[in-house]
């Protein structure tokens, strides 16, 4: 099987408010239909036991009435079968603090519910009556470069596209490492030491820290509108950061296509679980942290270009020697010096020569030009906004 890129894109339109709204009704029926068929073990694990032959009841029982096209039917039963499992995993991990709820018109359109020819996306409401069709052509930022074209969503005022495009694998001229840290990204793209400034994304985090702060303090006394500030303003914090995110991505997979290197990326999955319990201050700050939106965004962007991304395990990254693999030790500040071999370098630098090195398999020590110039004060700094600390 071809492995493939995906990318999603949002386009405005007026949507059929009276699908949405049926689509809606259909999937909270379904929630409490589902949930109905979880059981508890002794140990009070929860289980879903809904067979082939419930999920044929609740289907023909939702089709009664219902004028659309079946295959939304089938849409929302596999959408809230998702998410009653998604919740029983959580809930049985502790995690889950209350019972999942359906809150957001969405429509979920599968791929038998729509055609794509010559730029125009024709989609069923009502079978062989009514359609909805998008000229896609009008949107000059939609990718042209696509193989196909996966599930659609639907909501109040936008059609979310997915594209999907066949990854070919090129061998890369080279490798370029990322270490993500809290205020910036260090990167080793080319042979040079490279720093992503994150101070201004760090910034929108505490702004609206402040502002739930403030939020938090008025619903004591007015709940309603805190709830409804409290939602503006995440969603506003939310957009923000994604903005920013999207823009660094995109800037960087452009220099790396055209520099025709792969990325080698830290295995980070699940990190904040596992952080996440030492102290509160910690908590807000690990919080403020975009590591995984980052390796998100950049991977399937870098995939779309078919330019490779690896994955190894961080541990020790900043504190192993990249020139005789002997264990450093804090100096000062961001420095660490090798007990073994007197190297003294920024603490990012080390992680990032130690990712390269360990992803791409070269089993050399780190060269020792790089390593005369980092002392020589010869970082590289593509903020705009912030001068580079020099080491």
């Amino acid at each position: 099987m071809k492995e493939k890129a995906v990318k999603a894109y949002s386009i405005p339109i007026e949507s059929p408010k009276d699908l949405i709204d049926a689509y809606f009704e259909v999937k909270k029926k379904t929630l409490k239909e589902v949930f109905s068929h979880i059981v508890y073990s002794q140990r009070g694990k929860a289980h879903l036991k809904f067979k082939k032959e419930d999920r044929r009841e609740l289907r023909d029982r939702l089709l009664k009435d219902w004028t659309y096209s079946k295959h939304y039917i089938d849409s929302a039963i596999n959408s809230v079968i998702g998410l009653v499992k998604g919740w029983i995993k959580l809930r049985n991990r502790g995690k889950a603090k209350s019972k999942p709820e359906i809150t957001k018109k969405t429509v979920y359109i599968k791929n038998t519910l729509f055609s794509y020819k010559n730029g125009i996306l024709k989609i069923s409401i009502e079978p062989r009556r009514r359609y909805l069709e998008v000229n896609l052509t009008k949107y000059e930022y939609l990718p042209k470069d696509f193989n196909s074209i996966g599930g659609l969503l639907l909501t109040e005022n936008k059609l979310i596209i997915t594209f999907k495009k066949n990854v070919k694998n090129i061998e890369p001229k080279g490798w370029a490492s990322f270490d993500i840290n809290l205020t910036n990204i260090t990167a080793l793209i080319n042979g040079k030491i490279v720093r992503y400034d994150l101070k201004p994304l760090y910034h929108i985090h505490r702004v609206y820290e402040i502002k739930r702060k403030r939020i938090q303090k008025l619903s004591k006394h007015k709940s309603a509108t805190g709830r409804r500030l409290m939602q503006k303003y995440s969603r506003r914090e939310r957009n923000r950061v994604r903005d920013f995110m999207h823009k660094l991505t995109t800037k960087i997979a452009k220099e790396l296509s055209e520099l025709k290197i792969g990325v080698i990326l830290e295995n980070l999955r699940n990190i904040k679980s596992r952080v996440l319990r030492k102290s509160r201050d910690l908590n807000r700050k690990l919080s403020k942290w975009n590591a995984r939106m980052f390796q998100f965004m950049l991977e399937y962007k870098l995939k779309w270009l078919d330019l490779p991304v690896k994955y190894v395990n961080p541990r020790n990254s900043s504190k192993t020697c990249p020139l005789c693999s002997g264990r450093m030790a804090t100096y000062g500040g961001r420095l660490m010096k090798c007990k073994k071999c007197g190297l003294v370098l920024d603490r990012d630098v080390v992680a990032a020569l130690n990712l390269q090195m360990w992803g791409s398999g070269v089993t050399l020590k780190a060269p020792l030009e790089l390593l005369s110039s980092m002392m020589e004060k010869r970082l590289i700094d593509r903020s705009s906004q912030y001068s580079m600390k020099a080491y």
